[in-house]
């Protein structure tokens, strides 16, 4: 299907794949740098991983995920893109889509989300700014993190408990850069955030930059990191990679450091907290909508 732009304005486009499970969070993430503005998830098989409450999103083993963009946005670069990210066995269609409400949906005033008892994330044209809350700016379709994904939420509302003023923070395959944002933004002193995605690293510079903190905020790849330990390391990935880098990431967390682990499926927790058992004497697990998240603390010296 073509990618070009026809002048209703009751036809907006899209990008639809099916894949499997494990690398939604990883889809997310490179949808939402490619600009994103909604997503939506469908079932592409009979077997549901999750049974989700009402109101949630459910999981399955393989899902069809769409993903709605502005007019503006090449599809063919975006869908070219995806699959060089997660491999060219990934279906990938160019879709439209002929339905007002979306429009109406897509055009809307910005979602204001209030995290924990200090935050909201809002985007980067957003007018509300409460004085009860750290206000962290998002530039709108730059990236994986814009609050509402379980596991964002989960990071999210761990920082906003816990963060110490002063703290230094990694923030470990940083997508849009909304944790070591949000960490800055909350009172850490330094932030260095890493990503192997070239549009991650663009996302989060430009973020940071929005949010005033860009002198605070270092990125780049992950060999380039020149901190050797940090109070907090952030990680929001998959549970292969944060399995694989268990002592890579024990290794950046300094004595009296924290580890703040999501991206892991329910059903992946024992086998990531077994890895991570062997760095660290306390290992607590918190979740939210079928995902959890591992705070690992107390390291094994």
């Amino acid at each position: 299907m073509s990618s070009q732009r026809p002048a209703q304005t009751d036809e907006i486009f899209g990008l639809e794949l099916e894949l499997p499970a494990l690398q939604l969070p990883k889809a997310e993430a490179m949808l939402g740098l490619l600009g994103a503005l909604s997503l939506t998830f469908v079932g592409a098989g009979s077997d549901e991983i999750l049974a989700p409450k009402p109101g949630t999103t459910p999981v399955w083993s393989l899902t069809r995920v769409r993903a709605l963009f502005a007019n503006d946005v090449d599809l063919t670069r975006a869908k070219r893109v995806l699959s060089q990210s997660l491999g060219d066995d990934i279906n990938i269609d160019i879709v439209t889509v002929k339905d007002s409400d979306w429009v109406a949906a897509l055009t809307a005033a910005p979602r204001e989300i209030r995290v924990g008892r200090r935050l909201m994330i809002t985007a980067a044209q957003g007018t509300h700014l409460p004085g009860d809350r750290t206000v962290v700016r998002l530039n709108r379709g730059l990236g994986f993190g814009t609050g509402e994904h379980p596991t964002t939420r989960l990071c999210l509302e761990w920082l906003d408990a816990n963060l110490a003023p002063g703290a230094t923070v990694i923030d470990y395959g940083c997508g849009s850069g909304i944790l070591a944002v949000a960490a800055m933004c909350l009172g850490a002193a330094r932030a260095w955030a890493v990503d192997i995605e070239p549009q991650a690293l663009e996302a989060t510079a430009a973020n940071a930059a929005l949010n005033g903190v860009d002198a605070q905020v270092w990125v780049g790849r992950p060999e380039e990191l020149p901190a050797s330990s940090a109070d907090i390391v952030l990680a929001n990935i998959l549970s292969g990679p944060l399995i694989e880098l268990a002592p890579r990431l024990a290794g950046l967390s300094d004595g009296s450091g924290t580890l703040v682990l999501t991206g892991i499926l329910r059903e992946q927790h024992d086998q990531v907290r077994a890895a991570y058992s062997a760095h660290f004497a306390r290992l607590e697990t918190r979740g939210r909508e079928g995902w959890t998240c591992l705070i690992a603390s107390g390291a094994l010296r």
